[in-house]
């Protein structure tokens, strides 16, 4: 059986131990991806150093103030509500997008057959995905509105509740509300990319495994699953970053309220830059955002390996 790791192998640059072992061809086609890489490392290193220097000075008159506007940020306790509406959003939306997406591409993996059908399902799902955040949250304020929200008109009808709820004005019911947008636009992403995972496996054993008699669960973990333990791996990792840096839909329904109850670390640090006008102490969170998400980046590759040792 293919290894799904083979596909990772490190390119001939680095595998074989030095560029001289390089053909003409291959050291060719490296100095034609130099002038795009270094676009590339340039457009993303100009802000973060831009940032780095800013939250080593003050926001007004530009003295050089060393680590202030870091133990200033820490020492804020907002800082810690916001990082602990992130993580209940995170534990909310991840597990959900991930087990639903799962669930989805290894349905429609196993049970369509129809080309038609995929790609009608295909068209369905990409749908969510190209709807800017900003209209998203514009639809689900009108479904959550209390007064001429959709969603309290079919309870009422349908009988289960009496009264009009305020789905965006109570702490326990706006997080779950921000967070139905998020799964709702971004578990599409998760099924795409688990559905285009799932056509590797090679076909071959999974009749072998079937014909010897193997559970659809010990199919799934003997044999897609090390095929998909990359994909996995990178869905979690976007979809971090993507719940560290969420902001349209959440400024759109609830401004990050009621109170702080959905006020997450982007519209902690809009506030702090754009409401207060702090830049010095907004550089530093998010230059601390950043080393972050780095450290977390390198705890997920030890925790899930591309490869099998």
């Amino acid at each position: 059986m293919t290894n799904p790791g083979d596909q990772l192998r490190p390119p001939p640059f680095l595998a074989q131990g030095g560029w001289g072992r390089l053909s003409r061809q291959e050291r060719l086609a490296y100095w034609m991806l130099c002038p795009v890489l270094g676009i590339v490392f340039g457009i993303v290193s100009y802000p973060f150093a831009v940032a780095l220097v800013q939250s080593v000075t003050a926001t007004r008159g530009g003295k050089f103030v060393g680590l202030l506007n870091y133990q200033t940020s820490l020492e804020n306790p907002l800082l810690y509500a916001a990082l602990k509406q992130t993580a209940i959003y995170t534990a909310i939306v991840l597990p959900l997008e991930i087990g639903l997406g799962l669930l989805l591409a290894l349905l429609v993996h196993r049970t369509v057959r129809s080309s038609g059908l995929k790609l009608a399902l295909y068209l369905l799902a990409i749908t969510p995905i190209v709807i800017p955040p900003v209209a998203a949250g514009v639809i689900f304020r009108l479904i959550y509105a209390p007064n001429y929200g959709v969603l309290n008109h079919l309870l009422i009808m349908a009988g289960w509740i009496k009264g009009e709820i305020n789905w965006l004005g109570q702490p326990y019911t706006a997080m779950l509300a921000v967070a139905s947008v998020d799964i709702w636009q971004w578990t599409p992403f998760v099924y795409l990319v688990l559905f285009a995972g799932l056509q590797t496996v090679p076909r071959e054993s999974v009749e072998a495994a079937q014909v010897d008699g193997a559970t659809p669960w010990k199919q799934f973990w003997h044999i897609e699953l090390p095929y998909l333990r990359p994909l996995l791996l990178l869905i979690l990792f976007f979809r971090l970053a993507d719940v560290l840096r969420v902001f349209d839909h959440i400024f759109i329904l609830t401004g990050g309220g009621p109170g702080t109850t959905t006020q997450l670390l982007s519209l902690y640090l809009y506030r702090i830059a754009f409401k207060f006008f702090d830049t010095g102490e907004a550089a530093a969170l998010a230059v601390m955002v950043m080393v972050g998400i780095s450290l977390l980046y390198s705890f997920i590759t030890r925790l899930l390996p591309l490869e099998r040792d």
